[in-house]
């Protein structure tokens, strides 16, 4: 793995493995207290307490996905990591020919057919910020964890080996995250299939407004035209009308 990272310009360390924890957010966030160094990579063949957005339980099946935890440099602009973090996912898939990936606001990857492949929870402490980043790797459909998934062996009847996409997934990273504001939301905007598409957004605090979802600004927030008014959305679950998810 090491030689891979080198052989592709990224100076991060060899990332760490486990075949079984709690979260590897929380294994990310520990190694960054004790001075892992960015780019440190924390991954689990199982996860047993992983976590999605708000506190809900994300499913980490043994020896199904990529589970895994990046530690970033705390004096990192948290606003682009989620960002950088979904295109490093949609990048990795084009590199090694596998499912065409499209993310969906704030943290979801879809595959074409709209069922999530993959998930995105960052998280911000003063010692770092965590970019945890899980994949459906090898589920067949029928043991997938959610009607609404689907995973990279579902979408293509390929099993990639994991070491590579987690290699190629540490390389885009690294990548994206020194890119240019400017250019990680061009791409990001292109990469989207929440622009453009109808909306019901459901707030935090109780309230639903549907409309169209028409841009996101440079803090990654969504904007959302409701008749007049365009609403800047910071957190919320998005469903897309169209395909439902």
């Amino acid at each position: 793995m090491q030689e891979l990272l080198l052989g592709s310009g990224c100076p991060w360390p060899a990332p760490r493995y486990v075949e079984s924890t709690g979260s590897t957010n929380v294994d990310a966030l520990a190694g960054a207290r004790a001075g892992a160094i960015e780019g440190t990579c924390f991954v689990a063949g199982e996860q047993t307490a992983g976590r999605g957005r708000r506190g809900r339980t994300w499913v980490s099946d043994p020896g199904a996905g990529l589970w895994c935890s990046t530690v970033v440099g705390a004096g990192r602009d948290a606003t682009r990591v989620p960002i950088a973090a979904g295109l490093a996912v949609v990048d990795a898939a084009r590199e090694l020919s596998g499912p065409r990936l499209s993310i969906k606001w704030p943290n979801d990857v879809l595959a074409a057919g709209g069922g999530k492949i993959a998930g995105i929870l960052v998280e911000a402490a003063p010692e770092a910020v965590i970019a945890g980043i899980g994949i459906n790797v090898d589920h067949p459909p029928e043991a997938l964890p959610d009607p609404r998934a689907t995973s990279w062996f579902a979408e293509t009847g390929h099993h990639p080996d994991r070491s590579e996409v987690l290699a190629v997934l540490l390389v885009n990273l690294h990548r994206r995250l020194g890119e240019p504001l400017g250019e990680l939301l061009a791409d990001y905007r292109r990469c989207s299939s929440t622009i453009g598409a109808s909306v019901r957004v459901l707030l935090p605090g109780g309230e639903e407004l549907t409309g169209t979802a028409e841009d996101v600004d440079e803090s990654g927030h969504l904007l959302v035209r409701t008749g007049e008014s365009l609403r800047t959305i910071i957190a919320g679950d998005v469903i897309h009308a169209t395909i439902q998810r």
